[in-house]
């Protein structure tokens, strides 16, 4: 049966979200299901199935038809669903549920969480981030996410130490849990050496070569890669202007970042036919000319297709931009007024007249 994702006249399950009575009635707003799930969606008032999810649940659902279609398997399809936090370095996190979709964003002032819960969210994957957070407060988080079989993870971390519990077991680590890419800021002349690139991304350098060749077949942007020893020398054609590298220490921090964020969207789309994969950006576009954030975002939110993606970020162009297909999150700075206050995780980056401008000379 078909069950409307906002609800179909006001007064429903999870509202109109500002929508038309014509825009609830287009398939965008409609999920299939079983009479039974199409039931217990729109059951208490629909507060156990939020729109967040449902809107991934029918992406991950088109993405495994259209590759059944193509001829192609995708066995372990899935999603993070949801974060909890009961305890964390930031006080903004505490006692909160943070439902995740297809497309997140999370914004909000410095100091307010935003790099903690991106690092929380990879956590499962690479426990030392709460490893290194449990050396200041304590952290207490449990995830939940499916492969397409539902697991939950708890996660304890006190004084350096990490305990998961994984689906009611005690487990010393969570093995292959989902894949988590995580982009900070750029190193300069990280693109330039494919030793560093395949650090970057978890990859062998053999590994990382052949995802190049690959992406330089397909990217709109980078049009070629050429190797000299371990230095990688790029093409690009970037606002109908071509750019050749013969030193990436000299690219404008802009075209750096843009390079790996087509990497990072074409990285994510491979590894998430083979398990469920989150691509996180720790205010990575932030510094980039507004044009080339909205163009940036466009590009990602295609390239990235049924992978998960977060992005960070205080730039109100970015927001703004953002269309329905992203749940956005907002947080705010709360203080402890303790002598305990929490460390700030928050990335600082240098800004400039043209910090970050995509072709900047």
């Amino acid at each position: 049966m078909a069950a409307h994702i906002y609800a179909a006249s006001p007064g429903g399950p999870r509202g109109t979200g500002g929508l038309g009575a014509a825009e609830r009635a287009e398939p965008e707003n409609g999920i299939w299901c079983c009479y039974t799930h199409g039931k217990a969606i729109d059951s208490d008032d629909g507060r156990f199935y939020s729109v967040t999810q449902l809107k991934a649940w029918k992406r991950l659902h088109e993405a495994r038809k259209a590759a059944d279609v193509n001829g192609e398997a995708l066995h372990h399809i899935g999603l993070v669903e949801s974060i909890s936090v009961n305890s964390a370095p930031v006080s903004s996190l505490e006692g909160r549920k943070f439902d995740l979709g297809m497309r997140n964003m999370i914004t909000g002032p410095n100091a307010s969480g935003k790099s903690v819960l991106t690092r929380l969210i990879a956590s499962v994957a690479y426990p030392d981030h709460v490893a290194e957070m449990s050396r200041h407060r304590d952290v207490d988080m449990a995830v939940r996410w499916f492969d397409p079989q539902t697991h939950e993870v708890t996660t304890r971390g006190r004084g350096g130490e990490v305990i998961h519990v994984l689906d009611g077991f005690p487990v010393p680590y969570v093995a292959r849990p989902y894949k988590t890419i995580l982009l900070e800021r750029v190193r300069t002349g990280a693109i330039g050496n494919i030793v560093g690139i395949a650090q970057v991304f978890d990859l062998s350098v053999s590994a990382m070569k052949a995802t190049l060749s690959a992406l330089a077949g397909q990217s709109r942007l980078i049009r070629n890669v050429r190797y000299g020893g371990t230095q990688v020398y790029w093409t690009l054609e970037v606002n109908d202007r071509v750019f050749e590298s013969t030193d990436c220490a000299r690219l404008p921090g802009g075209l750096q970042a843009v390079i790996l964020v087509e990497l990072a969207g074409f990285h994510a789309r491979h590894h998430a036919r083979v398990e469920p994969t989150f691509l996180l950006l720790d205010e990575f576009m932030d510094f980039y000319h507004p044009e080339a954030q909205i163009g940036t975002l466009e590009r990602l939110h295609e390239a990235a297709e049924h992978a998960q993606v977060g992005i960070v970020t205080h730039s109100p162009s970015i927001v703004k931009a953002a269309s329905p297909d992203w749940s956005v999150t907002v947080l705010e700075h709360r203080s402890y007024n303790r002598l305990d206050a929490p460390v700030d995780f928050e990335i600082a980056t240098a800004t400039g007249p043209h910090a970050g401008r995509i072709g900047a000379e």
